[in-house]
């Protein structure tokens, strides 16, 4: 079993002494900050994730220490992203997540493809970049590859449902 060992602060802290909850946040938060999201909507993110009911924006700063106006401006950023849906309560609004790591998934793959298409494209007929063109289009047929094998992965599963 691997176990991965956090910063906070001025203080080393291992998975393996924290509970699954907690594990699991710290998990999800990595995966959301390598996709390019800030800390605070990270950890919002995986706070709703991990959470067994909806909770209210006071419920969540008090979970992640953050000031309620700064809890409000993430949750706002994250349903704007579609990542967060409010769902009105007798007198106050509840948040939960939108679990999609596959969306998240296949919109950071196009984006990679998109950049890739374009750097292709600058690279096009630039003698003394040959070199680097032909790597970009090696990792641009890798990404077609990828998605048309995942594709009919999918279809054949649904043939066999």
């Amino acid at each position: 079993m691997v176990f991965i060992i956090f910063m906070t602060n001025t203080e080393l802290v291992s998975t393996r002494d924290m509970n699954p909850v907690d594990r699991a946040v710290r998990h999800v938060k990595a995966i959301m900050m390598n996709w390019g999201f800030g800390e605070g909507c990270s950890f919002i993110y995986a706070v709703l994730l991990t959470s067994s009911e909806p909770l209210s924006a006071k419920e969540i700063g008090e979970k992640t220490n953050y000031a309620y106006s700064s809890t409000i401006n993430y949750l706002n950023t994250l349903i704007r992203m579609d990542l967060v849906e409010r769902v009105r309560s007798i007198r106050k609004n509840l948040y939960v997540a939108n679990v999609n790591f596959v969306g998240l998934i296949k919109a950071e793959r196009e984006k990679v493809r998109g950049y890739l298409n374009q750097l292709g494209a600058d690279l096009d007929g630039i003698k003394e970049l040959e070199h680097l063109n032909a790597k970009v289009e090696r990792a641009i047929r890798y990404l077609k590859k990828e998605e048309t094998e995942t594709n009919e992965r999918i279809s054949n599963k649904i043939k066999d449902e």
